[in-house]
């Protein structure tokens, strides 16, 4: 079979972006052929796959058209633009990691920009055969109202090393946050130090993460107990008693599944599929969205603990590229055997 990639960019760009790379990586020999046709792509080397990048939309469906009259030739999208297979006469298999239709009561910018991408996104599970979604929640919410043919497929994380966290025996509790700085993760942030302040709270808060809104930056800078560590490829959670999310819109968060897998407990609002790995008291506290009070309190009274080994195990097998992976490869070989 013949596998083609439609994505408007390729490389360490997004959670999607970065979910594809894996996959193929473990996959792509499997196919006769693996070509990634995008708009914008880093230097990325994995076996068998082939890079074309092209300057405008009309490009992607002229490539796409060339390549339809190949033998056993299949699709794979994970953006928006999934659709334009069907222009195309290409069937396709579509990976739906979006927060839309969530995000779009953040703002009046986010408003806007949902009058656009949801229904792009609408148009792209329909024409699909098939649709994979990363949370079970988004599954419910959005792709099920526009598919009937869908699967949960949970996306994998880096492994985290088998050993045991380091025992919880100091005095200060140490939390951690995690994403890129913006409106979306972090203004209710601002809102959860403030009355943080107000109480007098002075244990440490790092945040993770590129700096998209300047401004929120700077909000944050304000805190004491707050520091701004930046971009890093890896985080060691360990060094962390707890993760803080304060995200009002989410999928599936990787950094909460890499937090619990690491024995890092989890304080966040109940957004998105959060709920499907925060399950007990044990892995964290889940906060009504929108209930500073609630969650000060939560940052306040927080106890350390080790989230118990049977538990992380479980993640870990649950979040598993190389078992993502098999199940996305058999899907596209399934489907494309039905023809």
């Amino acid at each position: 079979m013949n596998l083609i990639v439609l994505t408007k960019q390729f490389g360490n760009y997004t959670g999607a972006t970065v979910s594809t790379i894996e996959i193929l990586k473990r996959i792509s020999k499997k196919f006769d052929t693996v070509e990634v046709i995008t708009m914008k792509a880093m230097n990325i080397d994995i076996p068998n796959v082939r890079i074309e990048t092209v300057s405008s939309y009309f490009d992607l469906i002229k490539e796409l058209k060339l390549r339809r009259t190949k033998k056993k030739v299949y699709g794979y999208s994970d953006d928006h633009l999934g659709f334009l297979f069907s222009l195309a006469g290409i069937s396709y298999v579509h990976t739906y990691h979006g927060n839309w239709p969530d995000a779009r009561w953040m703002n009046s910018k986010m408003f806007f920009k949902s009058l656009f991408f949801i229904p792009m996104y609408k148009l792209t599970i329909k024409r699909a055969e098939h649709v994979v979604s990363v949370s079970n929640y988004m599954n419910n919410k959005f792709v099920k109202k526009n598919t009937k043919k869908s699967t949960v497929i949970y996306n994998g994380i880096k492994q985290v090393k088998k050993s045991e966290p380091p025992s919880k025996d100091t005095q200060d509790i140490k939390f951690l946050m995690v994403g890129n700085v913006d409106s979306r993760k972090y203004a209710a942030a601002i809102d959860l130090f403030s009355l943080l302040s107000e109480k007098g709270f002075n244990n440490k808060i790092d945040i993770y993460g590129k700096i998209v809104e300047s401004k929120i930056a700077e909000k944050l800078n304000e805190f004491d107990f707050v520091e701004l560590k930046g971009m890093r490829n890896n985080i060691n959670y360990t060094k962390y008693d707890a993760l803080i999310c304060t995200s009002v819109s989410e999928n599936l968060p990787v950094s909460i599944v890499e937090s619990i897998i690491s024995g890092v407990p989890v304080i966040s609002f109940n957004v998105g599929g959060i709920s499907e790995v925060i399950i007990g008291d044990d892995t964290g506290r889940l906060i009504p969205q929108g209930d500073m009070v609630h969650f000060a309190k939560a940052v306040q009274s927080f106890k350390k603990h080790i989230i118990g080994k049977e538990i992380r195990n479980n993640i870990n097998d649950k979040f598993n590229w190389d078992n993502s992976a098999q199940q996305y490869f058999e899907l596209l070989n399934g489907e494309r055997n039905s023809k």
